[in-house]
């Protein structure tokens, strides 16, 4: 078995607390029970993992899974290798995002709407004001219910985050003023 996200969700679980059950280690690293139940054999097999016996009470055996000193260095290693990858990711997305909206502000478009998550709106405020873009956000929305009655005059075009541009003009929750002003955000 290749040593996945999967298998590092499953190494970080079993070091942050202690799991004494496939199902507990399933909940809490967000995998189904059958995935685990496959990543936990290939981990005690390569010994990344044991299994401890300990006494819950006088009456039963309990058990818990713990990561050995390798499983210890192989989580180690996939958090450096997932980190970067992260970050590749995240530069990539910045780089993709800067571009759009360089095209935007090449077209003249400089007042602008943002319909999406507040999480994407600070990032593409962010990205304005680090690469000095002649852009500005007028407004943000969260949904189309909140967009209302807009005064065409305040802006230039609205991005969207979240689907294709002809499935949201056949909305008809979308006001009439900005079907012709709506651009993809990707």
């Amino acid at each position: 078995m290749k040593l996945s996200e999967k298998t590092f969700q499953v190494l970080d679980t079993l070091d942050r607390q202690e799991i004494s059950t496939q199902r507990q280690l399933a909940d809490h690293s967000g995998i189904s029970l059958g995935q685990v139940n496959y990543i936990l054999k290939s981990l005690l097999e390569k010994g990344l993992v044991k299994i401890d016996n300990f006494r819950k009470n006088p009456n039963k055996i309990g058990y818990a899974y713990l990561l050995t000193p390798k499983g210890i260095e192989a989580k180690s290693r996939l958090s450096v290798r997932f980190v970067i990858r992260k970050i590749r990711e995240y530069d990539d997305i910045r780089e993709r995002l800067t571009e759009r909206l360089i095209s935007i502000e090449k077209g003249g478009l400089n007042r602008i709407i943002f319909l999406g998550p507040p999480v994407v709106k600070d990032f593409i405020n962010s990205l304005i004001k680090d690469k000095n873009l002649n852009i500005v956000l007028t407004r943000y929305y969260t949904n189309w219910k909140d967009v209302g009655n807009l005064d065409p005059e305040t802006f230039d075009v609205a991005l969207l985050f979240d689907g294709e541009q002809d499935d949201i003009l056949g909305l008809g929750e979308v006001p009439q003023i900005l079907k012709n002003k709506i651009l993809p955000l990707w």
